[in-house]
């Protein structure tokens, strides 16, 4: 039997009070439907290979509210913390970053 190997990509969202708060407050900011950040982390993960997307109840990262955390082979194995990601651009930059290092 082999051994799975480590995710290549580790990307875990803060789902902290702040975070969350932060992140509903800028879905509706636009006329337009409102994105889901989340929905595209998790299309960016699959889109990936061997990456996970884990919900942290509190990253600890509140000054850099709504962060994301980046770890794994993919980043060198030094955790990379993301934030503030306040706007839809912001958050499509956040997501080809996974895409690009889930490569």
């Amino acid at each position: 039997m082999s051994a799975t190997p480590p995710a290549r990509l580790t990307v875990a969202y803060c789902d902290g009070h702040r975070c969350r708060a932060l992140r509903e407050r800028g879905r509706h900011e636009g006329p337009e439907d409102p994105p889901d950040h989340i929905e595209a982390l998790r299309a960016a993960v699959r889109s990936s290979r061997g990456g996970v997307l884990i919900r942290a109840d509190c990253l600890g990262a509140c000054h850099r509210a709504p962060a994301v955390l980046l770890t794994g082979a993919a980043t060198g194995g030094r955790p990379a913390l993301i934030g503030p990601i306040e706007t839809a651009h912001r958050w499509q930059a956040v997501a080809d970053i996974i895409r690009e290092a889930g490569r």
